[in-house]
């Protein structure tokens, strides 16, 4: 649902968009310009297919838009997810149907909180999940559901903010700064610590990217393609 924030700064971009669409008149009382205030209604955002989006200084402003440089920093990261018990005792074993991101960044980043026991990927194909089993550090009984939190060692990493990277059901992006344009790149991400996430594909460190009002410059993006809006 898209908040009120949101919506609120579209509707300014909307405004941006709209003002000057209307007619003026001149001192001779005569209505002109229509057509060149279009164009500078068109020239508040554009976009082209390569490119990405170029917004106006006053654009920008009214999206709340800010960048950020990628960077390396060290991520410990941190997973929050309910596992089912399967076998009783102080060594309690249990398992999870994690997504093939989480189960990366476990293999990659083993938690101190609980043991891997396996990895088994023979369903990911037709469920899009991978089922990993733990050893729990505690007594559980059989058919218990339990809150699993995992904090993994933490590791230097090429890393964004977390409000940076926009997930959708077509996949997951950030955008990029593209000389005066922010394209939408695909990314793939691995471990996050709640404030940074890992970009273990997509980006290199020393990219820039828009850090704030994605999901604008989202929505955005697809009312100029897919809306009827001006695009190039």
């Amino acid at each position: 649902m898209m908040s009120y924030r949101c919506y609120s700064r579209l509707l300014a971009v909307g405004a941006l968009l709209l003002a000057g669409c209307g007619k003026k008149k001149s001192a001779d009382g005569h209505a002109h310009g229509g057509e060149h205030d279009h164009a500078e209604a068109a020239a508040s955002v554009t976009f082209k297919e390569g490119r990405g989006l170029q917004l106006t200084p006053e654009t920008t402003k009214a999206l709340g838009i800010t960048t950020t440089d990628v960077a390396d920093r060290p991520i410990a990261h941190r997973l929050e997810f309910r596992v089912s018990v399967f076998q009783a005792g102080p060594q309690a074993r249990a398992n999870a149907l994690l997504s093939p991101e989480i189960a990366q960044a476990l293999e990659k980043h083993p938690p101190k909180e609980a043991k891997i026991v396996s990895v088994s990927r023979t369903l990911t194909a037709a469920t899009g999940q991978v089922d990993v089993t733990f050893e729990l550090p505690t007594t559980a009984r059989v058919g218990e559901t339990l809150p699993l939190i995992l904090n993994g060692e933490p590791a230097t990493v090429t890393a964004v903010p977390v409000s940076a990277v926009l997930r959708t059901a077509t996949g997951t992006f950030v955008f990029v700064a593209n000389g005066d344009s922010l394209l939408r790149t695909a990314v793939k991400v691995g471990a996050s610590d709640g404030n940074f996430v890992e970009i273990t594909d997509g980006l290199y460190s020393g990219d820039v990217v828009a850090a704030t009002a994605v999901e604008q410059l989202w929505l955005t993006e697809l009312r100029l393609t897919k809306g009827g809006g001006h695009s190039h």
